[in-house]
């Protein structure tokens, strides 16, 4: 019958299938269509088996008890829900992203140093005569120790207590000193910058020792203040800059024991009691500088207690504008301080007395000195100045018997032994190392004390 398999081979379309193999014919509907109703049940039965088997393992397979998987479940999928791109978290609204962080800003530090009274006794001069060879005055001797000190300061400031005017008048020592022209040699050569005349024995020598002196600094490369040749050069604030600070430098003293210039004369010793005069200068010298610095001549000797006046100049000088203040006159020591601007609230370094730098007196409080050293540091965008450091190293006047070999001493070089040899246990014996290191440890506040 047409459409219906007999069971009989054909044997050349078999033949031609195993050459060609091709999907089953779309006839096989047809054959379907025709099965009878038992045929259609019994396929029916076949399908809904495999459909019971299959729904049977995904039961199974969710009957797994939880503890153990090792992985959480996942969340069923919920067609109705629709998948959405992720995007980055942010923060909430109100709280601001981090920025980062600011670089610190380019600064530039300088060190000022600042030292006490050099009291060149006749004792002094004539050992760097006789270390000439009797021509000329050697005195690297006596600041040989102390030497690297100065030198690896950016600014040096040391009070000259004597005139330097022996080019023309006669050498001399206590009461009216008057000191070789070649000392200033040796203190520009160890590294001082600024040489302040603003004292009570610039004046030993009267003018003509004041002109002499300024003669003899007009040839070495060093700025003098507070003794001056004219109200304009007066008027000439002395400007160092070094790592691009600039520092404005100014003299002055208390007192020149009661001697004074002729009224004609054009030179000017700047006083203290020129209150307004020393106002304005210390005004201008801070307009032109970013850093100002006054040595002042003061107070009491042999005292390690600064006076009422002095504390009271001392904080009119920092409410004008002074930045780093270096006092002396007392031939010993007197306390390190800061003071408060009102203007700004700038802390400003005061030293009321840094004893002496060398001298050949017979008290033991007058062997013991000091420098203090400054750190100033820029902020060079903003122009911000401020003090980051300030250190005292304390130093010793040596001598052997008959002020023989008078030399510094930095205080940690120092030794008992020396101290025992010390020539001036002959005029005062209290003299050894515990009373240096007491008198250091009394008079400076322990902040300010050096640690290295």
């Amino acid at each position: 019958m047409d459409g219906i398999n007999t069971g009989e081979p054909d044997m050349k379309k078999a033949k031609y299938y195993r050459k060609n193999p091709r999907p089953l014919p779309v006839r096989m509907g047809t054959v379907i269509l025709r099965m009878s109703t038992a045929g259609l049940a019994v396929l029916l039965c076949v399908a809904a088996f495999l459909l019971l088997s299959t729904t049977g393992r995904i039961q199974n397979t969710e009957q797994i008890p939880q503890e153990s998987v090792s992985q959480p479940a996942e969340e069923p999928f919920e067609p109705s829900q629709e998948l959405e791109p992720e995007t980055p978290s942010t923060p909430p609204p109100d709280k601001p992203l981090e920025s980062e962080p600011l670089p610190e800003p380019e600064t530039a530090s300088i060190t000022i140093l600042g030292v006490g009274d050099n009291l060149i006794h006749d004792g002094i001069y004539k050992q760097a005569n006789r270390r000439a060879g009797g021509t000329g005055y050697d005195f690297s001797p006596v600041y040989e120790r102390v030497a690297p000190y100065i030198q690896q300061a950016d600014v040096a400031v040391i009070n000259q207590e004597t005139p330097l005017a022996g080019d023309i008048l006669p050498l001399s020592g206590y009461p009216r000193f008057n000191s070789p022209a070649e000392l200033g040699d040796e203190l520009v050569k160890i590294g001082f910058d600024v040489i302040n005349h603003a004292n009570n024995h610039i004046l030993d020598q009267g003018e003509q020792g004041l002109r002499a002196t300024l003669d003899t600094w007009d040839k070495k490369n060093a700025a003098v203040v507070g003794a001056y040749r004219s109200d304009a050069d007066l008027e000439n604030i002395r400007i160092i800059e070094k790592n691009g600070i600039k520092t404005a430098h100014i003299g002055v003293t208390e007192m020149t024991n009661g001697l004074s210039l002729p009224k004609d004369s054009p030179y000017h010793i700047l006083l203290t009691k020129e209150t307004d005069l020393l106002k304005r200068l210390v005004q201008k010298a801070k307009s032109m500088a970013d850093v100002v610095v006054v040595s002042v001549h003061w107070g009491t000797e042999y005292t390690h207690t600064p006076t009422q006046k002095q504390q009271e100049l001392a904080q009119n000088l920092v409410d004008w504008g002074a930045d780093i203040i270096f006092g002396n006159h007392a031939h010993t020591l007197q306390p390190v301080a800061m003071l408060e601007r009102a203007s700004d609230g700038a802390q400003c370094p005061v030293v009321y007395a840094l004893g002496n730098f060398v001298s050949a007196q017979d008290r033991a409080m007058s062997m013991v000195g000091g420098m203090l050293q400054v750190t100033v540091e820029k902020e060079l965008q903003s122009g911000k100045i401020s003090i980051t450091d300030v250190r005292f190293e304390p130093i010793v006047t040596h001598y052997g018997d008959y002020f023989r070999d008078i030399t510094i001493y930095p205080l940690e070089q120092y030794s008992e032994a020396l101290a025992q040899q010390h020539g001036v246990r002959q005029y005062d014996s209290p003299f050894s190392l515990s009373y240096i290191q007491n008198m250091v440890e009394q008079v400076i506040p322990e902040k300010y004390r050096s640690k290295d």
